[in-house]
C-alpha cells in the first residue's frame, strides 16, 4: 500500500470538501477531524477486509504523519509570513508506539518538540497552533519540550524518558536539530549505563507481567500490557538497541541473535496481537487494550473465526490468541535472555562453579544445559529425564536447552510413549518430593508434556468462554497438582488440617497426580468430558503401563470429577439416601480420599475467588459422613438406620433438656408438632433456640434471629411466622432486596401450621455489612409490611434492582432446568441453572409457587456468571410429583419465566 499517496489524495480531498478553510485556528480543527474521520474510515474498510495488524498501524502512523507535516508547515508558514526573517528552529520527533510506526485507531499520540537553546517565538506560536489543533480535534496527545541537552539529563535520570526517546523518529522541522539529537543521543543514552538499563526493564517487565495477571492464560487478557502482549516485544527490542544497535527484529536474525524463522514466527504473533487490538479501538471507540467478554466475541465474529465441532467460534479465537501470546513470550523471553548474557561479563569478580550431572548434562548458575545435543538422539528418553534432572536438582532448564528440547520433540512418537524407560523417567517425576508443579509445566511449555501424553496436548491453550475459570484447560490443570504440593508443604495447614493430613499421607500420589491432569482431558474431544475422559483414561493407562488397580483408580477420579461437588453443593447432605448413594458410588475409603483431595485442588484452582470457608464445610461434610459408612462397608457392618428410632432418640434428649427450664406441656406441643425430618436434619443444639423463637410467635407477622459466623464467613437466620403460600418466595424476595445473598435454606412446617425457616445468608467478602443491626431491623420491618399486605415483595425486589451498580459483563449463559426424581425418596428435586442476577432467586421461588410446589430445602450457588439453585419440593399436599406429564410442565413453565427468549439449552457450569 502506498501510503503516502492514500494520505495525500485524502487530505485533498478533506481540503476540497471543506471549501478552501483557511490557516485559523477553527479551519485547522475542522480539517483535523474531517481528515481523521476519512483516515479511520478507510482504515476501517482496510481491517474488514482481512489486512494485517501491522498493515493498518502502518497506514495509520503514515496517515498522521502527513497530517502533523501538513499542520506544522501551515503553522510554521503563518508565522513566517507575519513575522520573516526568524529562523525556525525547531524540530517534531515522534515517539512511543508512533515512533515505532505501530499507531492503533485509538493510539496516544506521543510528540516530542525539540528546540536550540531558547523558546523563540516562533517556536512557542507553532507547537502552540499544531498541540491545540490536534486536542481540538479529539486525539489524545502527549507532549514534551526540551533542549537536546534537556533530553539528555532528563533521560539519564528516568528510564521511562530514555526508554521513549529509543523509540524517537523524525516528523518534520529542522532536520539538523534532529541529527544533532541523534548523535548525542548515540552517545549518551544507549551506549551508556547499559547494564543498568537492561536490569531495569527487566525488573519493569517482571512487575508488569505480575501485576497483570502473571500469566499469559487469563480469561480477560490485556493485549498491550499482559504477559505474551506487545509490550514484551517492544522490551526485547529496546534491550536489543542498547546492546546490538538493533532497530527492528531482522536485524535480529541478521546479528545471529535467533533465527531467521524464529524472528518470522514473532512477527507473525505480533501481527495477530496488532490486528487483535486494531479490533477493539474500532469496536469501542476508545483506547481500549483489555479483550473482556464481550469484545472476544466481537472479535471473533469481525476476525473471521468460526465454531469448530462443540467449540464456540469465540473459544477458537481465544485459543489462537493464547498460543500467539505464548509464543511472543516465549521468543521475546530468549531474545532478552540471549542478549543479556551476550552482554554480562563473563569474569564478574566471582567463581562460577560448574557440575557435570552425567554425559552431556551440566548444571551451573541454577540452570542446567544440555552440552551435548546428541545425547537425545541417542536415547530419546532423555526427553524426559532431563526435566526430572532439573527437577531433582532444584533448578531451571537454561534458554539453550529449551530451544533444543523443542528442537527435538518430533521425536516423541507411538514407541516412546509406550516404552518403560520414558514411564518410569515421568512416574519419577510425579513421585518426588517437590517442584512437581513446575517441572510438568515447563515438559507442557516445551512441548513434551503434550508429545507424551497426546489426549492432554488436545487441551494446549484450550479456552472455554465463562467467567468461572480463570485458566485455559490445560493450565486450570497443570494447576491442581500446584494445589495438592501446597497442601502437602502446609500452606493450608491452619485453615484444612484435615485435607493438609490426607495429601500428607496419600498413598501412591503420583495416581492423584495423573487424576488431575487428566480430569478434563475429556474437553479435547467434546461430548460429556467426563465419560469421555474416563474411556481415554484406561488407553492412556495401559499405554503407561499401570497395572488394573492403578488404572481403575485413575479412571475413578476423571469419570467422577465432579461427583463430590455436585454433592456436596447441589443436595441435601441431611439426608441419609443422598450420603448413601454417593458412598455407593465411591465405593472405598482410598477412592474417596483422593476424591476429596482431587475435588479441593479443582474448586481451588478454577480461581481465587471460587473456594470459600462454606464450600469447604459443605464438602467437609460430605466427606465425614460417607467416610463413616464406607469404613463400615468395609468393616462388613454396615445397616440402614431406624430413622424412626432415631428421630425418637433426638426427642428424649431434646425434652429433657427443655423440661428442665420450659413447662412440659409446651415442650411436647413442639415435639409433636415438628416434622420427623426436623429432628434428622437440624443439630440438636440449635433447637432449643428454635423452640424459644417458636413460643415467641403470637400469631402475627413474623419472629426472627440471626446468628453471625464470621470465621465460617456467614450468618444463619432463622424465620418463624404462619405458613401460607409462596412465603419461601416472600422471605427470599425480602433478603434479595437488602442484597443479602442466600446459601441454602430449610423450611420446617409445625402440624399446628406455623412455620420455621432456617437460612444461611453468605458474606460474600462484606462481612460488616451482613452483620450491621441496622440491616436486619430493616430486613424485619420489611418482612411484616409484605406479610400484612402492605408491601408487595415483586416491587420491592425491582426497586433494588434500580441502585445496584451494573454488574460486570460475563458471557451469556444459557438456562438449563433438571428434575432429579430419583436422588430424593421424598421430594421432586428442581435444578435451575441460569444467568446470575437480582432477583433471579425470587423470580424461580416464586414460579414454583405459581406452579403449586412446596419448597422444603433450598441450595443456592454461584459460580462467578452462573447460579445453581436447587429445590427439594413436593405439592401442596406433601407428596412428591410423579406424572411425567406433570413434571415436563413445570420445566416448560420454568422456562418460559426464567428464558423467555427460549435462548437455548446449554450443560450446566463446572
Amino acid at each position: 500500500m502506498d501510503t503516502v499517496a492514500l494520505s495525500r489524495a485524502l487530505l485533498e480531498e478533506t481540503q476540497g470538501q471543506t471549501n478552501g478553510l483557511g490557516s485559523g485556528k477553527s479551519d485547522l480543527i475542522q480539517l483535523s477531524r474531517d481528515y481523521l474521520q476519512k483516515a479511520r474510515a478507510r482504515l476501517l474498510e482496510l481491517h474488514c477486509a482481512g489486512a494485517g495488524g501491522m498493515e493498518v498501524v502502518s497506514a495509520y502512523t503514515g496517515m498522521m504523519d502527513h497530517l502533523m507535516r501538513h499542520l506544522y508547515d501551515v503553522a510554521s508558514d503563518d508565522f513566517l509570513k507575519r513575522f520573516p526573517g526568524q529562523i525556525p528552529h525547531c524540530a517534531v520527533l515522534a515517539q512511543g508506539g508512533y515512533g515505532r510506526g505501530e499507531l492503533n485507531p485509538q493510539s496516544d499520540v506521543d510528540l516530542l518538540f525539540l528546540y536550540s537553546w531558547k523558546v523563540t517565538p516562533y517556536f512557542e506560536s507553532v507547537t502552540e497552533k499544531l498541540l491545540y489543533t490536534l486536542w481540538d480535534a479529539g486525539l489524545q496527545v502527549g507532549s514534551a519540550v526540551r533542549t537536546v541537552g534537556e533530553s539528555m539529563r532528563l533521560a539519564e535520570a528516568n528510564i521511562k524518558v530514555k526508554t521513549a526517546m529509543l523509540d524517537t523518529r523524525f516528523l518534520c522541522g529542522d532536520y539538523t536539530l534532529f541529527g544533532e539529537f541523534e548523535r548525542v543521543a548515540e552517545k549518551r543514552l544507549v551506549k551508556k549505563r547499559v547494564g543498568r538499563f537492561i536490569q531495569e526493564k527487566i525488573a519493569e517487565s517482571q512487575a508488569r507481567h505480575a501485576s497483570y495477571g502473571g500469566s499469559v492464560y487469563l480469561l480477560e487478557p490485556d493485549v498491550k500490557e499482559g504477559q505474551g502482549g506487545l509490550r514484551d516485544i517492544h522490551t526485547a527490542r529496546w534491550i536489543a538497541r542498547v546492546i546490538q544497535g538493533a532497530k527492528t527484529l531482522d536485524e535480529l536474525a541478521r546479528d545471529g541473535v535467533v533465527s531467521a524463522a524464529d524472528v518470522a514466527k514473532l512477527k507473525e504473533a505480533q501481527d495477530f496481537l496488532l490486528r487483535v487490538r486494531n479490533q477493539l479501538h474500532f469496536s469501542t471507540g476508545k483506547h481500549q487494550d483489555q479483550l473482556t467478554f464481550e469484545e472476544q466475541e466481537k472479535a471473533a465474529a469481525a476476525l473471521g473465526f468460526a465454531g469448530e465441532g462443540t467449540l464456540k467460534a469465540v473459544e477458537i479465537f481465544m485459543r489462537a490468541y493464547y498460543l500467539h501470546a505464548a509464543e511472543i513470550q516465549r521468543l521475546s523471553s530468549l531474545i532478552v535472555h540471549r542478549l543479556h548474557d551476550c552482554y554480562r561479563p563473563f569474569y564478574s569478580g566471582h567463581a562460577v562453579f560448574a557440575k557435570t550431572l552425567r554425559a552431556g548434562v551440566r548444571l551451573s548458575r541454577g540452570h542446567l544445559t544440555v552440552t551435548k545435543p546428541e545425547i537425545l538422539r541417542a536415547d530419546v528418553g532423555n526427553l524426559i529425564r532431563i526435566f526430572a534432572d532439573a527437577q531433582q536438582n532444584g533448578c531451571e532448564l537454561s534458554h539453550e536447552t529449551r530451544e533444543l528440547i523443542r528442537e527435538h520433540v518430533s521425536l516423541v512418537d507411538e514407541n516412546f510413549r509406550r516404552s518403560a524407560e520414558a514411564n518410569a523417567a515421568f512416574f519419577e517425576i510425579l513421585k518426588w518430593k517437590e517442584r512437581v508443579y513446575e517441572t510438568l509445566s515447563e515438559m507442557h511449555s516445551c512441548g513434551v508434556l503434550g508429545g507424551f501424553i497426546p489426549e492432554f496436548g488436545r487441551l494446549l491453550c484450550m479456552a472455554l468462554h465463562d467467567a468461572y475459570h480463570i485458566y485455559t484447560v490445560d493450565q486450570h490443570s497443570l494447576r491442581l497438582v500446584q494445589e495438592i504440593e501446597r497442601l502437602k508443604a502446609g500452606e493450608y495447614r491452619d485453615a484444612l488440617p484435615l485435607l493438609t493430613q490426607l495429601a500428607r499421607e496419600a498413598d501412591k500420589i503420583e495416581l492423584l497426580y495423573l487424576g488431575l491432569l487428566f480430569h478434563d482431558i475429556g474437553k479435547g474431544f467434546g461430548g460429556g468430558h467426563s465419560e469421555i475422559g474416563a474411556r481415554l483414561m484406561r488407553q492412556i493407562a495401559r499405554r503407561m503401563g499401570l497395572n488394573v488397580d492403578e488404572g481403575g483408580l485413575v479412571e475413578f477420579l476423571v469419570r467422577y470429577h465432579l461427583l463430590m461437588t455436585h454433592t456436596a453443593f447441589r443436595r441435601d447432605l441431611e439426608d441419609p439416601k443422598t450420603i448413601f448413594d454417593f458412598a455407593c458410588t465411591v465405593g472405598t475409603v482410598k477412592n474417596l480420599k483422593m476424591l476429596y483431595l482431587l475435588t479441593f485442588a479443582d474448586v481451588k484452582g478454577v480461581g481465587p475467588e471460587v473456594w470459600n470457608a462454606w464450600k469447604a464445610s459443605l464438602l467437609g461434610e460430605l466427606y465425614v459422613k460417607s467416610l463413616s459408612v464406607l469404613e463400615e462397608f468395609e468393616k462388613g457392618e454396615f445397616h440402614r438406620p431406624d430413622l424412626k428410632a432415631a428421630v425418637r432418640r433426638v426427642q428424649v434428649r431434646v425434652r429433657r433438656d427443655l423440661a428442665k427450664n420450659q413447662p412440659l406441656e409446651r415442650v411436647n406441643h413442639f415435639l409433636d408438632t415438628m416434622p420427623e425430618r426436623y429432628f434428622l436434619s437440624v443439630s440438636e443444639a440449635d433447637m432449643p433456640a428454635h423452640f424459644t423463637l417458636m413460643e415467641q410467635y403470637n400469631g402475627k407477622g413474623a419472629v426472627s434471629f440471626v446468628e453471625h459466623f464470621p470465621e465460617r464467613h456467614c450468618s444463619s437466620l432463622v424465620v418463624a411466622t404462619q405458613d401460607r403460600p409462596g412465603l419461601f418466595a416472600a422471605i427470599t424476595g425480602v433478603l434479595t432486596a437488602l442484597n443479602l445473598n442466600i446459601l441454602n435454606s430449610r423450611i420446617f412446617t409445625s402440624s399446628d401450621g406455623r412455620i420455621l425457616d432456617v437460612f444461611r445468608v453468605s458474606h460474600d467478602g462484606h462481612a460488616e455489612l451482613v452483620m450491621a443491626e441496622t440491616k436486619w431491623a430493616r430486613f424485619r420491618a420489611n418482612l411484616n409490611s409484605v406479610l400484612a399486605g402492605d408491601m408487595d415483595v415483586a416491587r420491592l425486589v425491582a426497586a433494588s434492582q434500580k441502585g445496584v451498580l451494573l454488574h460486570k459483563r460475563a458471557p451469556k449463559v444459557s438456562t438449563v432446568i433438571q428434575i432429579d426424581n430419583e436422588a430424593s425418596e421424598q421430594f421432586n428435586i428442581v435444578e435451575v441453572f441460569t444467568d446470575d442476577r437480582i432477583g433471579v432467586l425470587f423470580d424461580i421461588a416464586h414460579e414454583l409457587h405459581q406452579l403449586g410446589l412446596s419448597i422444603y430445602v433450598a441450595k443456592i450457588s454461584t459460580n462467578v456468571d452462573q447460579v445453581a439453585d436447587i429445590f427439594y419440593v413436593a405439592d401442596q399436599g406433601g407428596a412428591k410429583v410423579m406424572d411425567p406429564d406433570r413434571l415436563e410442565q413445570i420445566k416448560a413453565l420454568l422456562y418460559q419465566r426464567l428464558a423467555p427468549q427460549h435462548e437455548g439449552r446449554a450443560q450446566p457450569a463446572h
